[in-house]
């Protein structure tokens, strides 16, 4: 054993002895054989498919049966909700957030800052969350927790992130607390020089619990396409901003990476040289970056190719002015890439609205999309992107992640977000009244 994977399973002993478990609530232990969702009107997750009426049957967690409006239910079925006038879509994804990066707090604190947020989310249809870096100790305690249903929580799947030395030495001078003592130096925050040992650093980052490597800044083109390969040979995604300074745009699409972040970023593959420097790029797009569409359809249509997600948080460009973010989705929407929903927005600690909402109405207004897209880039598309094949659609044998909606979430997207029932791999874990 090296001393620097001694010394990273050392620290996530220490981690995971000094971070608080969560506060458990009594695990609903009713067990439920078959529950049928009656007569209502189902959105499968694919936007080409017109809505129909229907009954699901969920069984041990999964879809076992969907039954038309005029097929007989099948035997066995031990309790009935009536669905009559409601609609069932797939649960919601945020396939970009933060949970845990305010650094190792006390098992109090964390406890009070993480549950509500976290039973805010689910109580708004959101039923999985991809997190993009964060404290993995931490995110791997409570992801633990949402799975055993000790918690109100989406399902979370997390990244470790890799970056540069020079980036995370920059990082730390801005902060506080513990954490600044081992930036770079964990798994989950691993600093990438020319002499680290990649095939041990993604599965070092692996054994933390990682779903996928976060490809930050301050890489070459050359590790970058190391750290993808490798993470696809170790059954790990590779999730990349779509500008790792000093790489381009289209040094990530090269590797093949996953899924690319931030679309307002990718107007930076058009600056002269071969690199970028990050000071100067965005001292031009604060002025204004006039978009080549030539040089940005040709990124675009690679990325199709490769089937590359992308994860345009363009919520969070509209709170920062970063319009070219709506003309980058828009187009890579009609090139035909698979657009994801993502806010790397904060969430609100208590009960309160969720920006989720607010990254799909600007996908509708300012970037094309319909609401039926937008529906399948929150479930299906989202799934596909964190690495999941289990969920996001409404088809027998997938995981019973659904939401039950009073009205059409086509002619509104705020209906998905008011869910009557929330159902988490079979489980009800929000309900109003169905009235």
């Amino acid at each position: 054993m090296t001393k620097k994977l001694f010394a990273g399973l050392c620290f996530c002993i220490i981690s995971l002895s000094t971070i608080a478990q969560p506060a458990r609530q009594k695990a609903n232990r009713e067990v439920v054989e078959k529950v049928a969702l009656k007569n209502a009107t189902l959105l499968d997750g694919i936007a080409t498919h017109t809505p129909f009426k229907g009954t699901i049957i969920i069984q041990n967690g999964l879809i076992s049966r969907i039954c038309k409006a005029d097929e007989a239910l099948p035997e066995g079925i031990s309790r009935e909700i009536d669905c009559t006038g409601k609609y069932i879509t797939p649960g919601l994804f945020d396939a970009h957030i933060h949970l845990a990066t305010a650094g190792i707090q006390t098992p109090e604190q964390t406890s009070a800052r993480m549950e509500p947020m976290l039973s805010n989310m689910i109580k708004h249809g959101i039923t999985t969350v991809r997190d993009m870096a964060g404290d993995a100790p931490t995110l791997a305690i409570y992801q633990r927790a949402s799975e055993l249903q000790q918690i109100q929580a989406p399902a979370i799947f997390y990244a470790a992130q890799f970056a540069g030395q020079s980036y995370f030495d920059l990082y730390k001078r801005g902060a506080k607390g513990p954490e600044r003592r081992y930036l770079g130096t964990t798994p989950w925050y691993c600093a990438i020089t020319p002499n680290t040992n990649i095939k041990l650093a993604i599965a070092q980052a692996k054994g933390a619990g990682a779903s996928g490597i976060k490809i930050y800044a301050d890489l070459s083109a050359k590790q970058i396409a190391e750290i993808t390969k490798e993470a696809h040979l170790q059954g790990l995604q590779a999730w990349s901003h779509a500008a790792v300074f000093p790489v381009k745009p289209s040094d990530a699409i090269r590797a093949g990476v996953n899924s690319m972040s931030h679309s307002h970023d990718f107007s930076f593959d058009q600056l002269p040289g071969d690199t970028i420097n990050i000071s100067d790029a965005w001292a031009k797009a604060y002025k204004g970056i006039k978009l080549s569409m030539p040089v940005l359809d040709k990124q675009l249509v690679e990325m199709k190719k490769k089937d590359i997600f992308l994860d345009p948080t363009v919520f969070h460009a509209s709170n920062n002015k970063m319009n070219n973010a709506f003309i980058v989705t828009r187009r890579a929407h009609e090139l035909g890439v698979k657009i994801v929903t993502g806010t790397d927005w904060v969430y609100p600690e208590k009960e309160g609205d969720v920006p989720l909402l607010g990254e799909m109405k600007v996908l509708a207004d300012s970037c094309g999309m319909s609401t039926a897209e937008i529906l399948q880039s929150a479930t299906y598309y989202s799934a596909l992107a964190t690495g999941l094949k289990d969920r996001g659609l409404i088809r027998e044998g997938m995981r019973a992640d659904l939401l039950v909606l009073a009205a059409d979430p086509l002619k509104d997207l705020a209906n998905l977000f008011a869910p009557l029932i929330v159902i988490k791999e079979g489980k009800m874990q929000s309900v109003k009244d169905m009235k």
